[in-house]
Order: C-alpha cells, then sequence, then structure tokens
C-alpha cells in the first residue's frame, strides 16, 4: 500500500514525492530512536540528563557538515534556512521553549507520538493550527517590530565557508564535552569501562535492526541522513510548521474568515479556491510522519491508544501547542526549520533561537514543576 502511495504520489504531484517519501522516514526514524527534541531541552534541567541533548548535538554537527558539502556540489542551487536574526527570534525562543515543556514535546515529537497512539498529543496538534493561524495573522506586527530591521547573517558571507565551517563544529563539540561533563558532576553518567572491538562495534550495528528501539546515536545519523538527501534531491531542508500554517489557513477560510489577507500569506496567488491552502509539500511530509511513526510502533507492537492522565494535562497540551504554533510564525521555523535547519545551514538565526529556546525550556520547566506536576 505505500509503495503504490509513493508511486501515485510520485507521478500525479512529483513535486511532493521526496518530502512525503523522508517525511516517512523521519517519522520512522524517530518512533525507533525515541528522538525528541523537547527531552534533549528539558531534561538538562529538570533531570540534569544530556544525553538526548548530546544526540541533538550529533545530528547539527552532521547535517552542518553535509549540507556544507550538499551546498558546495551543486554550486549554491539548493535553499538553505537562512531566515533575520533578531528580538523577534528572542522572543520567539522563549515562548516556543515554554511552549514545549508544558506540551509535554516539540513539533516534531506532537507527529511521532500521534502517530503511536498518544491522543493528548492530538491535542497539541490542535493548538498547533491554532497557534499558527494567530501566529500568521499577527505576523505583520513583528515585521515591522523586528524582522524587517534585522539583519539575515549567513556566516560564511563573513567569515568565509572554511573557516565557518571549522567554527561551528568545533563549537558543536564543546557544547558536546561540556554536557558531558555537566552530566558526569550530577551523578547519573557512568564511564564505560568495555574496551572497544570490532565484535563490539558489529554487535551495536545488528542492534539498529534487531533490537526494540534505536539508540540515540543511531536516530541521529538517520535524521541527518534523510535530512541531506532530501536537501540533495528535493532542494530544501526538512521542515514542518510551513505546511501546519497552510493546513491551518484552509481550516480558517472554511470557518469564514480571510486568511489570505494575513500577512503570511500575503505572496500566494489567491484566486478564490480555498484548495490553493492545501497546495504545500510540508503538510505531506507532516502526514507522512504521523504514518511513519504510526507503521514502526505498529510493526513492533507498540501502537496503543494512551489517555491523559488528567484534565489539566489536557489544557497544558492545547496551551503549548498554541504556543509553539505561534512562535513558530514568529522565528519563521520550529525546532526543525529554524533550529537545525538554521543551525546546519550556517545561519546565526539557527543560533539565537536555539539559546532562546534553552532558556523558553527553563522557565517551562520551573513552571511544571511547580503547578503541572
Amino acid at each position: 500500500m505505500l509503495l503504490v502511495a509513493a508511486l501515485l504520489l510520485h507521478s500525479y504531484i512529483r513535486g511532493f514525492f521526496y518530502p512525503a517519501l523522508c517525511g516517512f522516514l523521519f517519522g520512522y526514524i524517530m518512533q525507533r530512536s525515541r528522538f525528541c527534541f523537547a527531552a534533549g531541552f528539558r531534561d538538562i534541567f529538570l533531570i540534569r540528563n544530556t544525553t538526548m541533548a548530546r544526540a541533538i548535538l550529533l545530528v547539527l554537527g552532521l547535517t552542518t557538515s553535509a549540507f556544507a558539502l550538499i551546498y558546495a556540489l551543486t554550486n549554491g542551487a539548493v535553499h538553505l534556512n537562512i531566515n533575520p536574526a533578531g528580538l523577534h527570534t528572542v522572543a520567539a525562543g522563549l515562548i516556543f521553549g515554554f511552549g514545549m515543556v508544558i506540551a509535554g514535546n516539540c513539533v516534531s515529537g506532537c507527529l511521532m507520538r500521534m502517530g503511536e497512539g498518544y491522543l493528548m498529543q492530538w491535542i497539541t496538534f490542535t493548538g498547533l493550527l491554532a497557534g499558527s493561524a494567530a501566529g500568521a495573522w499577527h505576523l505583520g506586527w513583528w515585521y515591522q517590530f523586528s524582522i524587517s530591521r534585522s539583519p539575515a547573517i549567513f556566516l560564511p558571507d563573513y567569515l568565509g565557508w572554511l573557516p565557518s565551517l571549522a567554527l561551528q563544529l568545533t563549537l558543536l563539540l564543546l557544547l558536546y564535552l561540556l554536557a558531558w561533563r555537566y552530566e558526569r558532576k550530577s551523578g547519573l553518567a557512568r564511564l564505560s569501562r568495555e574496551k572497544f572491538s570490532l565484535h563490539h562495534a558489529a554487535s551495536r550495528f545488528k542492534s539498529i535492526f534487531t533490537a526494540r528501539s534505536w539508540p540515540y546515536s543511531a536516530g541521529a545519523a538517520g535524521l541527518a541522513l534523510i535530512n541531506s538527501l532530501l536537501l540533495y534531491l528535493w532542494g530544501s531542508p526538512w521542515g514542518i510548521t510551513g505546511g501546519l500554517t497552510y493546513f491551518s489557513g484552509w481550516l480558517s477560510a472554511q470557518a469564514g474568515f480571510n486568511p489570505e489577507r494575513w500577512h503570511y500569506f500575503e505572496g500566494l496567488l489567491y484566486t478564490g479556491d480555498n484548495r490553493i491552502f492545501l497546495d504545500h509539500p510540508f503538510i505531506h511530509l507532516a502526514a507522512a510522519m504521523i504514518g511513519g511513526s504510526f507503521l514502526s510502533s505498529l510493526l513492533h507492537h507498540e501502537f496503543r491508544l494512551r489517555r491523559p492522565r488528567s484534565r489539566k494535562y489536557l489544557l497544558s497540551a492545547l496551551a503549548g501547542g498554541i504556543l509553539m504554533g505561534y512562535s513558530s510564525r514568529v522565528a519563521l521555523g520550529c525546532n526543525i526549520g529554524g533550529f537545525l535547519g538554521g543551525v546546519s545551514s550556517l545561519s546565526l538565526h539557527g543560533w539565537v533561537f536555539g539559546l532562546a529556546i534553552l532558556a523558553g525550556t527553563y522557565l517551562g520547566g520551573k513552571f511544571f514543576l511547580r503547578y503541572l506536576l
């Protein structure tokens, strides 16, 4: 069924084939490895664990190297995520980080959990759509206040390619070592005394295909690989919330609003047919992520409907989704397009957004411990 669907998509909607295929693989890999950007930020403060944070740094290092290589091979013909960095980026990161904690997941994690059967994440998804619509409507104010006045800083334009690449990879390595040292001091990490051997390496590689779940490092490598292939084959890296915003625009039009007049949709060639809002490749990518996660959990006997434990978690899931949806429009991307895509594209806004998310996660953790736990 998946093969037939892929062939039909490739035949009739050729431009959506690669996003849908890669979206399916993203969902499958995230479900197998339990890869979660929200946990990577949140666990640093809540349980002083940096395992997922270090996996995120690994993804950033791999995609940074691959994106630079692809940019060179294609003579700059691919589209990298380079956006303005300013006060709007900081504000959006703080809001996104806070919302990510109280929702219990990030945007990509929400889609993955939906495929696993978590009903609470469907509430978060509803909030994401509502917040995206609000952000698209209110984006004009942010554009006048900060976005139009902020520079889009592409590091190679200022430092050159090799110095920029060396600087970023060195910084990621230092952060990795700092995170590892931080976890060691917390008493949660243990130094492995097992000596490296070819047999051990082979068994670790085999575990990727046989174990019930993959190690985070395998998930990181898989996500980096598929993201790089998407950039090379399709010309743009992984993104999600752009598609969700267009889907929310279609829903808003169905409800009687006029989203074509909102600042975010000003460049849309609207002809009166609301179906044009559905003509966005990242809508198919997001749907395919849910499908990939669903198939992975089904094949490994992990799918089941999971209900929220209490009403307050439903409210926090909805509120967190709204905050993430709104802030992703202000930042011009979420934890995938804004943070992962921005940093990997050697754009300063990705670093600014990521650091602001970290600060917002700290505030959200304080709120979570006091009012939600």
